[in-house]
């Protein structure tokens, strides 16, 4: 009860952990978005240098020294009246002198021209043919108004600044006169406040009262008085009231706008304008040429507006990064980029004459490729989703002979759309008829507490599709007795990562079956592989780990083993996986792009650089092992006369020696993927925060490749776009989101533990890094940011805006070229579906429910509905509030022994059920009953400890006498049954004198000398104490377990049947004809071998 207790606070103190982890999260989160956004938009302001604004009542202040000219502050009291322009201002200090520098006059044009000199007036009359209105307001203008005189057609004098209605100032308004102006230095610009503007400037002149009509657009203030006395006419209406009419003819702007500048004389009309206004962008520019009279208080810095260089230089970087990943990753379609990349060139010889050797492998059937374990890991797809995956990996040209179809059941699971369990949909279309229900056999798995220990049951045979007939491996994981009695979890659920480290662990035992210990259910495996398949599973060089929803292209196998076959370097090479259904509704289509930049755009930017720093575990090759080229390289010129010598020298002849099944580790291949190093470092994390839940729960698959490079520093991994794999897309939004969850989490976490491997792996994956983890990190404040300039630009016109978004839509519109050029438009239709309704989700509210259910990574999304109705589950190692209250089984209980004494105990076993199978038969035994002719070609079957000489039987000597025997003549060899050893003594007896000693037999095959025998470092890499040296004897060849009911001394002479066995390692070539002692077998078992289940290790020539 106390333990119970003690488990529930430690699960509520994770929990608690946990949640704080997640609070820091998100208020770090806020942190960077919050900075993100003050950087843009204020720490930025800072560097735009706009111009400095003074106050309207400043400017006029009765003791001030500052002008202002059409919105412009000046102060050239300094300057003196060095020129008419200078004397005139500082004539008169605070007052408007715009009306001595009129820009109406701009209008003005000789009778032979048709255009006018400044552009933006040219474009707003003449492009709209209004050039006989303007010509008729200037003139209704310059005849009118009283403070402006003209002679033959000429300006010669304005209204004095305080006096608007005398003329007698000078004028100036030529282009002379401008230029003069902009050499002069500026004070800054005129402000104006809004409220101010409405109460003061928001009514034209009439006779003897004052009046200025201001308007506010876009942050700056306009002048409009001029202009609308101009295009208006005084209509009295009654005895002190009047009225003003438009006069058409002399209007040069359209009539809604003279319209809307007329009604809200005083306003901000901003909205207004761009709602009401057709082609408003044609007459801004207009506008502020000609009436432009300061700002407004209420915009920003007008500077930032135009010219905000800290603002583009952001934002550059940004789509800097994003064009270069872009651009490479098309680039790395074209042949010269992937014969650099993609094609790397070998280390060696060796490895290039196995690549051209695997290039041709269909052409040449004395060249076969490598054996390569089709690793297919499924929980509750759908029978047919299966049936296509399988039948895509079998019916690929890669030779039947070298694959293994290797099928693993998550847990005893049902589909939502299937009426049987997976593992029985899977035996059902691989068409497995027997009826005898395999032996469960426990492994220790992943679990926690009582689910650390798991049983399973193995299936075995041959698939045969169409003209295909691969081997093929199903293992199901039941679970512990206890966990069918649950009816809220799948029993024996443990999860992917469980599953690739069940079967990496297997064959990392198999690389040296000497020393380590294997628990039942290897063995099982190892017997099935071995007897049953005809595949010895130490011959698996590779392993292609696909997810059970992906179906492959025919040559994609190929493509992988040729890629690793290639560059020795390589660990791993994940494929590019397509949609498979891309059109079945809206969700699938907004899914295309995402699917593209994640899984191709990606990994191609980084295999362009050659830093690939993730594998997608949906579709990928792993290295097992790789061949080591011990082989001396001369680096001098020899003499001639050694080589003559050597040229001279003639072997010697050797004797055919009969092949042998060795359990020492071969010593010319290395590990790669099977190292206890990345076995340690893939099962001892412990998901004991939220980071490294979401990590280990939720990124099962990515952890892999931090592993592999952490343990392997030296080697690579690779991206091969050829290959190409096709996933099934989810059809509900629900689904998506849960899937587009995980990911943006596992990537986050994944970025943040790979910081600790990229400093030691180079620079350049170091920059990789960084940048990917800046890109997960700024994607959502950027997204958010975009959205607010386009709507910004759209809505203000701001040329600092135009920028940025031209910038991003040229990005848009690049890659819209880049699939017109493949001649693939329908990516230019998703393209603009994902930008215009994908975006928001993906990059905005799925990061914030990542962030937001980050403490949640125990929980699992089922992508596919099982029985049970319900999506969410708890992980399949972790232990819920029941289980943690029972008992918790001891992994030492599991039987880890070496493959030799797992034969003794199967042998034992088969002879007590022979001998009861005999008694029952002599006891229900009546006496002969009549003759039975024997015919032939019908004898018996021999046992499986049977020799194959036809020596009459004679009775067998002393079992002590054959143990001295065997130490008298230097050789020792370990047999099943005292038959075994007496026909060995026989053929002893028969064979000369002279025969030469058998080359496999070492001295520490001695057991009786132990002080020859050394410790080794040699060890599993599971944790157990059973497997931990700790004492000598471990690393002798193993002792057979005694019998509990009796003793004998023939426990140290059983042995494999039909088998010599031999210590000795033996250096064998891989691509020779034979791999760790054994020769590769061409052919499987004749199908009279396909039903056995005991343990047979013949010889094959």
């Amino acid at each position: 009860m106390d333990n119970s207790r003690q488990k529930t606070h430690t699960r509520t103190i994770e929990r608690r952990i946990a949640l704080r982890e997640k609070i820091a999260l998100v208020l770090t989160s806020l942190f960077i978005v919050v900075l993100f956004c003050v950087w843009l938009e204020f720490i930025t302001a800072l560097f735009c240098d706009p111009p400095p604004t003074y106050e309207d009542n400043v400017v006029y202040a009765n003791s001030s020294r500052l002008s202002s000219i059409n919105g412009v502050v000046v102060d050239w009291q300094d300057l003196g009246n060095t020129s008419q322009m200078t004397e005139q201002v500082n004539r008169y200090p605070h007052y408007d002198l715009s009306p001595m520098f009129p820009n109406f006059m701009q209008l003005q044009r000789p009778a032979d021209r048709t255009t006018y000199n400044n552009q933006y007036i040219d474009s707003c009359i003449n492009g709209f043919n209004r050039s006989t209105q303007a010509d008729n307001w200037l003139k209704y203008k310059l005849a009118t108004d009283p403070g402006y005189k003209v002679e033959n057609n000429k300006l010669v004098s304005c209204p004095y600044p305080t006096q608007r209605n005398k003329t007698g100032a000078s004028c100036f308004y030529s282009i002379m006169s401008e230029q003069q102006f902009l050499r002069y230095p500026k004070k800054g610009v005129l402000k104006f406040d809004a409220a101010s503007v409405y109460n003061n400037y928001s009514t034209l002149p009439y006779h003897s009262s004052q009046g200025q009509a201001f308007v506010i657009l876009d942050g700056t203030v306009l002048d409009i008085t001029d202009y609308l006395e101009g295009v208006t006419n005084v209509v009295w209406v009654a005895q002190g009231s009047y009225s003003r009419s438009f006069a058409m003819d002399r209007m040069f702007l359209p009539l809604d706008l003279t319209l809307l500048l007329y009604v809200h004389m005083g306003e901000d009309i901003t909205q207004r304008y761009y709602k009401d206004i057709k082609n408003p962008h044609a007459y801004r520019q207009c506008l502020h040429t000609l009436f432009y009279h300061g700002v407004a208080e209420l915009e920003q810095d007008i500077g930032c507006a135009h010219i905000n260089l800290a603002l583009w230089i952001t934002l550059g970087c940004f789509l800097l990064y994003f064009l270069v990943r872009m651009n490479l990753a098309y680039l790395s379609r074209l042949r010269c980029i992937q014969k650099l990349v993609y094609k790397a060139a070998p280390s060696s010889h060796s490895a290039e004459h196995a690549f051209r050797r695997t290039l041709s492998i269909m052409s040449n059937h004395r060249h076969l490729p490598p054996y390569t374990l089709l690793f297919i890991p499924c929980f509750a797809e759908s029978s047919e989703t299966l049936r296509q995956t399988f039948d895509s990996l079998a019916r690929t040209n890669y030779p039947d002979t070298r694959k293994l179809l290797c099928f693993v059941c998550d847990g005893l699971v049902k589909s939502k759309t299937d009426t049987k369990e997976s593992y029985l949909c899977i035996l059902d279309a691989l068409g497995y008829s027997s009826t005898k229900d395999p032996e469960l056999r426990s492994y220790i798995s992943l679990g926690q507490g009582s689910r650390r220990i798991n049983y399973a049951k193995v299936y075995a045979g041959f698939y045969e599709s169409g003209r295909n007939r691969v081997p093929f491996l199903l293992i199901v994981k039941v679970g512990a007795p206890h966990e069918s009695l649950s009816t809220t979890r799948v029993p024996g659920n443990r999860g992917k990562r469980d599953s690739m480290l069940m079967m990496l662990g297997f064959l990392e035992r198999c690389m040296n079956l000497m020393y380590y210990r294997i628990t039942p259910l290897e063995f099982e495996l190892f017997n099935l592989c071995y007897n049953l398949l005809g595949i010895d599973p130490r011959q698996l060089k590779y392993m292609l780990v696909t997810d059970a929803d992906i179906q492959v292209q025919d040559n994609a196998i190929c493509r992988l083993a040729s890629r690793l076959e290639a560059d020795p370097r390589l660990m791993a090479v994940s494929g590019h996986i397509r949609p498979a259904n891309p059109e079945e509704n809206i969700v699938t289509m907004l899914q295309i792009i995402p699917l593209y930049l994640t899984q191709y755009a990606g990994p191609a930017f980084e295999a362009c650089l050659g830093t690939v720093t993730t594998i997608h575990g949906g579709f990928v090759m792993y290295r097992l092992w790789s061949e080591t080229n011990k082989k001396r390289t001369i680096t001098f010129r020899t003499k001639m006369s050694f080589r003559r010598r050597v040229h001279k020298k003639k072997k010697k002849a050797t004797s055919p020696q009969p092949p042998v099944f060795s359990l020492a580790p071969n010593s010319n291949i290395e590990p790669c993927c099977i190292q206890p190093t990345v076995l340690r470092g893939l099962a001892a994390p412990k998901p004991s925060t939220m980071h490294m839940e979401n990590l280990l729960l939720l990124g099962e698959e990515q952890y892999f490749s931090i592993v592999l490079l952490r343990s392997n520093p030296n080697r690579r991994l690779a991206f091969e776009p050829e290959a190409v794999g096709y996933a099934v897309l989810p059809t509900h939004f629900l689904v998506l989101q849960a899937l587009a969850i995980r990911h943006l989490r596992t990537t986050f976490h994944f970025q943040l533990e790979f910081q600790h491997v990229a400093k030691h792996l180079g620079w350049m994956y170091w920059i990789v890094s960084l940048t990917k983890l800046l890109d997960t990190i700024f994607t959502m404040p950027l997204t958010a940011y975009l959205y607010s300039v386009y709507i910004r630009y759209f809505t203000y016109h701001n040329l600092a805006f135009a920028i940025i978004v031209g910038a991003f839509t040229s990005l848009i519109l690049l890659h819209v070229i880049y699939f017109i050029l493949r001649r693939q438009f329908k990516y230019t239709i998703w393209l603009i579906l994902y930008c215009l309704f994908a975006v928001p989700f993906f990059n905005i509210w799925f990061v914030l429910l990542s962030v937001w259910h980050s403490n949640t990574a125990y929980l699992w999304y089922d992508v596919w509905p099982t029985q049970f109705n319900r999506r969410h589950r708890l992980h399949g190692i972790l232990m819920d509030a029941h289980e943690q209250s029972e008992h918790q089984d001891n992994e030492d209980t599991i039987p880890r022994m070496r493959l030799t004494d797992f034969e003794v105990l199967e042998a034992e076993k088969i002879a007590q059920r022979e001998k009861e199978q005999a008694e029952m038969l002599d006891a229900k035994f009546n006496g002969f009953q009549g003759y039975v002719h024997v015919q032939q070609g019908h004898a018996s079957k021999p046992s499986w400890s049977s020799s194959h000489l036809d020596s009459p039987l004679i009775s067998s000597p002393p079992l002590a006498q054959i143990r001295d025997k065997l130490k008298l003549n230097g050789s020792h060899s370990r047999f099943a049954s005292d038959e075994d050893a007496r026909r060995y003594m026989i053929s002893q007896a028969s064979s000369q004198t002279s025969s030469p000693r058998n080359p496999f037999v070492h001295v520490l095959d001695d057991m009786i000398d132990t002080q020859r025998h050394r410790k080794t470092r040699s060890q599993s890499s599971y944790f157990s104490h059973t497997s931990q040296p700790d004492h000598q004897e471990m690393f002798m060849p193993p002792p057979v377990v005694p019998l509990p009911t009796q003793e004998d001394d023939t426990e140290s002479i059983i042995s494999l049947s039909n088998s010599v066995i031999s210590f000795e390692q033996s250096h064998v070539e891989y691509h020779g004809s034979s791999l760790g002692g054994r020769y590769i077998r061409s052919s499987y078992h004749d199908q009279q071998s396909e039903g056995r289940d005991r343990p047979v290790h013949s010889r094959y020539t």
